[in-house]
């Protein structure tokens, strides 16, 4: 065994940094050290002030940092009828805790027009709430990492800045990611969107989504690191540049309302702020009947079936040996015949 091993020193700590407390001597001392040094961390990961990434920027881009001055400058949202050239594109990918009410745990964007790449943006969130296990298992994001990371408002409203202006490019048939932000930071974001799934059931007669890495595969796409949310975003834009050169030379693409017509997601109705469920609407309670009317009820517009007795529903009992019940089994209708009583002297 290493020297200082926990397990070599009977009564010396296992750090020598921390002092060592009465009753903490021999065997038992050493187990209550290494829980304090190699357990689990108590209480909730603490916020951050700055971006915490996991990928960074694949060809020395510009990266977005969460302490970026404001230009000042701005961005109104472009008409329909602006050409393509001349619009500047976001797109964007959302990790999240994998389960109903969904948290966002990392946002990655990127900037970019037709000629090319522009900006970057990615970071994890924090947050407080469970990680499903399937999901961490997709994308690696446990409570753990989260630690430093900033909150999802500063991040949200830092967001909203890198994208103003901008067309919103996602890989979702439901524009889940653009609602999670919404429904995150309590306002709907003022931009078109349009889903890359549903330009690609467009161009090849698709009846069901088609999945981020197949359309990465079938278009030819490097995706350099799946459930990332930044190279989901990467690959995402890169997509959909190659769908729209298809789409220009087979429908004429050539406006934003192009586009729109044939890949924006259906608008649904804005999701509540915090996480709050919708509920169904409740149906009218019914006014009580008044005891006199049941009886009509019951037997509908014959007087003579709501006179009649109601019949009562019970399971017929059988005899230990199988045989029919000898009476009814409560439903007023008698079994076998009953023996006869015997005869008198």
């Amino acid at each position: 065994m290493l020297q200082g091993d926990p397990r070599t020193t009977g009564s010396e700590p296992s750090d020598p940094g921390t002092p060592a407390t009465p009753g903490t001597e021999g065997a038992g001392g050493s187990q209550a050290a290494r829980r304090r040094r190699y357990g689990r961390r108590r209480g909730a990961a603490p916020v951050g002030e700055c971006f915490v990434s996991r990928l960074g920027p694949a060809n020395g881009e510009p990266f977005a940092a969460l302490d970026d001055p404001d230009d000042g400058v701005v961005y109104l949202r472009p008409g329909p009828d602006t050409p393509l050239d001349q619009l500047r594109f976001v797109s964007l990918d959302c990790e999240t805790t994998g389960q109903s009410p969904h948290r966002l745990v990392e946002l990655g964007a990127v900037t970019f027009t037709l000629t090319g790449h522009t900006s970057s943006f990615e970071t994890l969130v924090h947050c407080t709430d469970r990680i499903n296990p399937y999901a961490r298992r997709l994308h690696g994001i446990t409570g753990a990492s989260l630690a430093g990371a900033p909150p999802a408002d500063l991040v949200l409203t830092r967001f909203r800045r890198f994208a103003a202006g901008a067309v919103l490019i996602e890989h979702s048939a439901d524009a889940f990611d653009t609602r999670l932000i919404g429904r995150t930071s309590g306002e709907d974001f003022d931009a078109d969107n349009i889903d890359t799934s549903r330009l690609a059931g467009k161009l090849w007669d698709l009846r069901d989504t088609i999945g981020l890495e197949r359309l990465c595969a079938e278009l030819g796409v490097t995706h350099r690191q799946p459930h990332h949310a930044l190279a989901d975003a990467e690959a995402t834009a890169a997509c959909f540049l190659e769908l729209v050169v298809k789409g220009r030379e087979r429908f004429g693409w050539a406006t934003l309302g192009d586009l729109l017509a044939d890949g924006q997601p259906p608008v649904r109705p804005p999701a509540p702020a915090n996480g709050v469920q919708r509920r169904r609407p409740r149906l009218p309670t019914p006014a009580p009947v008044a005891s006199g009317a049941a009886s009509v009820e019951v037997g509908g517009d014959d007087p003579a079936a709501a006179a009649r007795p109601r019949r009562r529903r019970g399971r017929r009992r059988r005899g230990r040996d199988g045989s029919p019940p000898v009476n009814g089994g409560g439903n007023g209708e008698s079994g076998a015949a009953a023996p006869p009583p015997p005869a008198g002297d």
